[in-house]
């Protein structure tokens, strides 16, 4: 991980993990004849942070360490960058250390993570519905990043702070349990090691390095493909569909997940049920279906050629466009469209408990995900239908007969919206919902639509 010879910087919180560090690249300065900088980011969210801070510098004195301190309004600027306060922190930090890096002539960056952290960030992804490159996150090096206390575990570095009779600082926001990590950290792990297995970590460490290698694999695999099947043109990726549907599934995945790091700046928002909405859209054969995604882009098939890109609301052949929801959600998938002349529609899967409380809002509905075979949303077509509850039995009607009886202006019949099965209207929005999907006492799954504008009905 380090060359003889080169600047190292270390990020140093003050914390077990980072002072562990900080002794052990101390210990090796001489031997491998490197300077050693040390770099901390004061978050201003703790009152001891001054503390910590104080801790560091001294530290670095005492050891006759470079020290490079930062101070940043991590709550100011998580609400500019529109993120958590945690993803704020992370992000604050390895700015400063990049920038430090550069000033410096540093070849690496030091950070503290170690075994702990790869399971808890493994379970975290897996329990958010990540897929394989997720499950193997952290890696011994990425870039310029290394990590040399991924072979130990935290009961090891506070071992090893102990023999050496080392004090360091502790960040109490880590005992609060209202963050996912935390909950994962202090209740789910001690858990697992005390009831299930004592090297629950260990074992969970080697599996998300299992996982990193097949997903090195796949994506190396899966970038020789996409320069074979796909064109990056005009600020769009546009797969091929013939050569692409004879890969293997993995690959075609690694494909979309490769189109999609062209086009975004980040995969953070990109989830699994995202993909499985694309992979789902590629297989289809006919006509034009089209799948919305997050920072603005969507999925759009016609016939043999999938277009990955920037949304064009411009496009008159917008309106003309289906929004389907995949089949194989799962209970906490959560999806978004821009419908036309509707609005955002929030999507999402839940499990029914058998409670009899339903949504009564005119744009938030609620149906038997397990009874509907393929959930479309499109402009009306002459055969559909809808049933409508009489007397406790369902009746079928026109949606043509529909419209005229809700007195829906002739104009804009042919613009709104329908949320279909095949022929069969689940929901004409704003207007009636079909008695045929409702909830009952069979229902194990339960798809949520809410849609946030309302469009020609503003319900």
């Amino acid at each position: 991980m380090i060359d003889p010879g080169s600047t190292v910087l270390a990020g140093f919180s003050g914390g077990a993990d980072s002072t562990a560090l900080m002794l052990t690249l101390c210990s090796l300065s001489k031997v491998l004849n490197i300077k050693l900088v040390a770099v901390h980011v004061n978050h201003g969210i703790r009152e001891e942070a001054i503390e910590d801070e104080t801790f560091v510098k001294n530290f670095c004195e005492e050891h006759d360490i470079e020290c490079v301190v930062y101070k940043k309004d991590i709550p100011k600027l998580s609400k500019k960058w529109k993120m958590t306060e945690e993803e704020a922190g992370r992000r604050a930090r390895y700015e400063a250390f990049t920038e430090t890096a550069k000033k410096q002539g540093a070849s690496v960056i030091a950070v503290a993570h170690h075994q702990n952290d790869v399971a808890e960030t493994l379970l975290m992804n897996l329990i958010r519905g990540s897929g394989l490159h997720g499950a193997g996150a952290i890696r011994p090096v990425r870039g310029n990043i290394i990590r040399p206390f991924l072979c130990v575990d935290r009961a090891e570095i506070e071992k090893y702070l102990k023999g050496k009779r080392q004090l360091f600082c502790h960040d109490k926001t880590n005992d609060e349990n209202i963050h996912t990590r935390n909950i994962i950290r202090n209740i789910l792990i001690p858990k697992m090691e005390k009831e299930v297995n004592k090297k629950a970590v260990a074992h969970l460490c080697r599996a998300a390095i299992e996982f990193a290698k097949a997903d090195g694999y796949i994506q190396d695999e899966a970038e020789k493909v996409y320069h074979r099947v796909a064109t990056e043109k005009e600020g769009n990726v546009v797969i091929n569909l013939t050569d692409y549907r004879q890969e293997d599934d993995a690959i075609k995945s690694g494909v979309i997940l490769r189109s999609l790091e062209s086009l975004t700046p980040s995969r953070k928002d990109i989830t699994s049920a995202h993909i499985d909405s694309i992979l789902v859209l590629a297989e289809g054969t006919s006509g034009t279906q089209t799948v919305d995604l997050p920072y603005n882009l969507e999925a759009v098939r016609s016939y043999d050629k999938l277009t990955i890109g920037i949304k064009d609301t411009k496009n008159s052949s917008y309106s003309e466009k289906e929004f389907e929801i995949p089949s194989n959600l799962d209970v906490g998938d959560e999806l978004e469209f821009e419908i036309p002349n509707l609005g955002i529609a929030h999507i999402r899967v839940l499990q029914y408990n058998g409670g009899k409380l339903f949504p009564s809002a005119a744009y938030t509905k609620w149906f038997d995900y397990d009874r509907i075979q393929r959930a479309v949303f499109r402009r009306r077509k002459p055969e559909d239908y809808i049933l409508l509850e009489q007397e406790q039995t369902l009746h079928k009607k026109k949606i043509g007969k529909l419209m005229t009886d809700e007195k829906v202006p002739i104009t804009i019949r042919d613009e709104v919206y329908l949320l279909t099965d095949g022929s069969n209207v689940l929901w004409v929005p704003g207007v009636r919902m079909s008695g045929a999907y409702k909830i009952n006492n069979k229902t194990g799954r339960i798809l949520e639509i809410n849609i946030d504008n309302g469009g020609f009905f503003n319900g």
